[in-house]
């Protein structure tokens, strides 16, 4: 509870304010007029209860020399400070219902705006959905940090995805040895920008390999004269089948035997001419021959086929291809091509060397078969070893060819677009894995997770608190709309709900007046033109009251009003007392500023008719000087006193010895009198008549005018007149003003006095 406002300095008027002798109770009443300062005192509540010092240092006396400074004391002597800009902490216990709240919760200048609907809906909501909708704000305050995250950095990616969407970027495949690739793809791209050189160049074929036939060698070693003579026995029984006869061939071979070369063994005839053994003996011949001269070509073949010069030629042939390949390294990737010549020529002498031997031999023996099987076994063996270091390098040459002929193809397939294209994915990739990037989308990718996890907080949370405000709206409505009825209104509210149009929560309602729909904006009828003031003003208290009696803290409240009952609340007087009855029996403080102190004192009589020993403090903010203000102690009830009870006052504490100024004693005298016979004869006593034209009127009253009741004091108010008017006739300056003789003023005080109490004179 405020306890005390201890100093105000360098604030509006309040430049010097120091409110040290007045206490402040549970119930506060403070007077000022208008323009004196009761809204700053209120916009200092509300700066101490949001601790917001741009309330305070936006009313800084605009000619003032002091800093700004206000010292409140609370409970238990402790004081809450705002100096250098700040305060020292936060009241949020107190709620503060002044024309800054209609303007931001309510309306400004009959406007309602987005900002009026945000504001009122938090207010009404209250401390009750406190732990919702910082739920709601925490999780959509993180979702915009982690939003603007992932935008950062996917601003920092753009450079590094170009001609990819970040999607796209994202998925690359990790590729390894990719510089290698790169280096790769851009010679194939040089190298398809030249595709007509590079298939000119030769390509390394396979050489031809020796050959030797060991088959067809064995053959020939193998001949002999039972050879020759199976061929000339061949053309004899060709001769016996012509005979025709069963036993032709034993009669030739019976009559053979006694025969001589040249005779005819049957017939003795002479034979040497005889066609058939000539044949024979041609055929004979020439099968000995043929087979002497193919023993001779053996030794010309081995000669040739195993020449040493074979070696040095397949050796040439080799480098050759060597030469080619390494052309295209620049291209493909050559294998190793090697010859080992040496071991080639080795194998192939021994190989002469083995062969030879067998061809001197049958030449030696002709008629007589040469070589064994496993001669031949051996001879292949041998040529073997020749030929394994020949296909060695064949298969070298083969496999360069090889690869060749498929980077050709593929240099055929290869479009220099297509190239550039695999090119920029690759480097693309490249980007992709570098450490930089990868911490990048690492980052990116929490930020989105983290987008995720405040997005479905934010959903959780918004369901709760619409459910929430599903109940606390629907309550309050009802509370708004009775209220709306005991002040009188014609109009009440209508579909009060909440939404998160622009991701804050906000309140909506309608209004409805004389049974039509009033939109709080737009097209006309509007809140602005249907409403009048008086209306605007009891809507928006009656937002402030329904909210805080519904406040489950209200008994910790100061609640703090500033001018409940101005000119255009007159309508709603009554209820309006009421309601801060209530929230005085309810709530820990009731603070109220009123330029009018008959309400006040009305209030502080409502007060005490409930509770005759209820504590109430009342203060006054009054003009300092050089138009400043300052506190002051207020007696409501004179100051709501009529100039009769106030003259009637003044003569009564003259006569009970209080120290009042004789003349203006003096001087009430009269008013006294002239406000007792208003009274006495209300409605017969004109007021524009002088006190003694009045007492004129009594005197020449006749019945049955009441005024002839009063003849009996004519005498006694002539003489008290004669008296008193002494001290009202002042137009001539140049007169001395007449001293008052207290001794002489008591005897017509209590004269007066008599008048008044008896209706007689004393």
């Amino acid at each position: 509870m405020l306890e005390r406002i201890q100093e105000i300095q360098g604030i509006g008027l309040l430049h010097q304010a120091n409110g040290q002798r007045y206490p402040c109770h549970k119930a506060t009443l403070v007077y000022a007029d208008n323009g004196r300062g009761k809204s700053t005192l209120t916009t200092i509540f509300r700066s101490a209860a949001i601790g917001n010092a741009t309330l305070i240092t936006a009313c800084k006396t605009i000619d003032g020399t002091l800093p700004t400074k206000v010292v409140l004391q609370f409970g238990s002597g402790h004081k809450v400070l705002f100096e250098n800009g700040v305060w020292t902490e936060k009241r949020p216990e107190m709620l503060v219902f002044d024309a800054d709240f209609i303007g931001r919760n309510v309306h400004s200048g009959g406007m309602v705006n987005t900002d009026h609907r945000k504001n009122l809906l938090e207010f009404a909501l209250g401390e009750g959905a406190v732990a919702a909708r910082a739920a709601v704000d925490k999780a959509t305050n993180d979702s915009k940090t982690m939003t603007d995250k992932s935008k950062s950095f996917i601003d920092q990616l753009t450079g590094y995805h170009l001609g990819l969407t970040l999607s796209q970027f994202e998925q690359l495949p990790q590729t390894s040895d990719i510089d290698a690739k790169i280096i790769g793809l851009q010679k194939q791209l040089t190298d398809a920008n030249n595709v007509a050189a590079i298939l000119a160049k030769p390509v390394p074929n396979i050489v031809a390999e020796p050959s030797f036939d060991i088959d067809d060698l064995f053959a020939g070693l193998g001949l002999s004269l039972k050879d020759v003579h199976a061929e000339a026995e061949n053309v004899v029984k060709q001769h016996i089948t012509k005979l025709e006869g069963k036993d032709a061939e034993s009669w030739l071979s019976q009559g053979r035997q006694f025969g001589n070369d040249n005779e005819c063994p049957f017939c003795d005839q002479d034979i040497s001419s005889n066609k058939l053994v000539r044949a024979y003996q041609t055929y004979f011949n020439a099968a000995y021959g043929n087979l002497k001269t193919k023993v001779a070509t053996l030794q010309n073949t081995v000669t040739i086929t195993t020449a040493a010069s074979i070696i040095d030629s397949f050796a040439q042939s080799v480098e050759v291809a060597v030469t080619q390949a390494a052309a295209w390294a620049e291209h493909v990737a050559p294998q190793a091509i090697s010859f080992d010549a040496d071991t080639a020529l080795a194998a192939l002498t021994t190989f002469r060397e083995f062969v030879a031997e067998l061809v001197r031999r049958k030449n030696a023996t002709p008629a007589e078969p040469i070589g064994t099987a496993e001669e031949k076994t051996t001879a292949a063996a041998m040529w073997e070893q020749v030929i394994t270091p020949i296909r060695a390098a064949n298969t070298a040459i083969k496999a360069n060819e090889r690869v060749i002929s498929g980077y050709k193809s593929q240099l055929n397939n290869n479009s220099t677009p297509q190239l550039q294209q695999q090119i920029k994915q690759i480097q693309a990739t490249k980007h992709r894995y570098d450490p930089k990037v990868v911490e990048l989308l690492g980052n990116l990718a929490a930020a989105r997770k983290g987008v995720e996890v405040a997005d479905k907080a934010k959903k959780t949370g918004r369901d709760k608190l619409n459910s929430l405000m599903t109940t606390i709206l629907g309550k309050y409505q009802t509370s708004i709309n009775e209220l709306l009825k005991s002040f009188g209104a014609s109009f009440r509210i209508k579909g009060m709900s909440a939404n998160f149009r622009g991701n804050t929560p906000r309140s909506e309602y309608g209004l409805l007046l004389r049974g039509k729909d009033v939109t709080l904006e737009g097209v006309s009828p509007s809140f602005a033109t249907a409403l009048s003031e008086s209306d605007k003003r009891a809507l928006a208290f009656a937002f402030f009251i329904a909210s805080t009696l519904e406040d489950p803290l209200l008994a910790t409240r100061t609640v703090v009003i500033d001018d409940p009952m101005c000119s255009l609340d007159q309508n709603r007087r009554h209820h309006t007392l009421v309601l801060l009855k209530k929230l005085h029996s309810k709530a820990a403080q009731l603070i109220v500023l009123a330029h009018d102190a008959y309400f006040l004192r009305n209030l502080r009589d409502a007060l005490l008719k409930e509770d005759k020993t209820a504590p109430i403090a009342t203060f006054q903010l009054i003009a300092a000087p050089n138009d400043y203000t300052d506190f002051a102690a207020i007696s409501i009830d004179q100051e709501c006193e009529s100039n009769y009870s106030q003259h009637h006052r003044l003569l009564n504490e003259f006569v009970a010895g209080e120290r009042n100024d004789p003349k203006s004693v003096a001087k009430a005298i009269r008013p006294l009198l002239e406000g007792y016979l208003h009274r006495r004869y209300p409605g017969l006593v004109p007021k524009n008549l002088m006190f003694g034209s009045v007492v004129a009127l009594i005197r020449d009253s006749v019945a049955p005018s009441p005024l002839c009741h009063a003849k009996n004091l004519v005498d006694e108010l002539n003489e008290i007149n004669d008296y008193a008017g002494q001290f009202h006739h002042d137009a001539n300056s140049g007169e001395d003003t007449p001293i008052v003789n207290t001794t002489e003023l008591k005897a017509f005080v209590d004269r007066a006095l008599g008048v008044v109490h008896k209706g007689a004179p004393i």
